[in-house]
């Protein structure tokens, strides 16, 4: 009977400390949220501020917006996806670094506006990240050349 009330006791304890930490954390949020107005560019300015997840959401559209210029038979420019992407991969997140080889492919593929800058970035990527896809795509977009 002793160790029924004991774990009640232990259980209503957890639940106390985890309402109180979670009405601070929100309160926290909601504080850093409100530094950004609720309109059409709110995820810009989260991302404009660090939010990992907001400047993923920002770069992920950015290269779905490219992506379906590509589609639509058109180059297009992925500037935007490819240096969030960097940024993210920087930050160590892995859906940043699977974003970045995603764009990566669209430059290696030719779907850039600028052929010449598309390879200065693939090899540029090279150069400072160890991203062991890149030869072969540096070799797809300018076969011959030198790595």
């Amino acid at each position: 009977m002793r160790d029924i009330y004991f774990i009640k006791a232990s259980s209503f304890l957890a639940v106390t400390f985890l309402c109180v930490t979670a009405a601070f954390s929100t309160t926290a949020i909601a504080e850093e949220i409100l530094e950004c107005p609720k309109d059409e560019f709110w995820m810009e300015c989260r991302a404009a501020q660090g939010d990992v997840l907001a400047v993923y959401m920002v770069a992920r559209d950015s290269y779905d917006r490219a992506y379906a210029q590509v589609k639509e038979g058109q180059l297009a420019d992925f500037t935007q996806a490819l240096e969030m992407g960097r940024e993210l991969v920087d930050q160590k997140e892995k859906n940043g670094a699977r974003l970045l080889k995603m764009v990566h492919l669209q430059l290696s593929w030719g779907n850039h506006i600028d052929g010449d800058q598309a390879l200065a970035w693939l090899k540029e990527d090279q150069d400072q990240r160890d991203l062991d896809y890149l030869p072969v795509l540096i070799n797809r977009l300018a076969p011959g050349q030198s790595q």
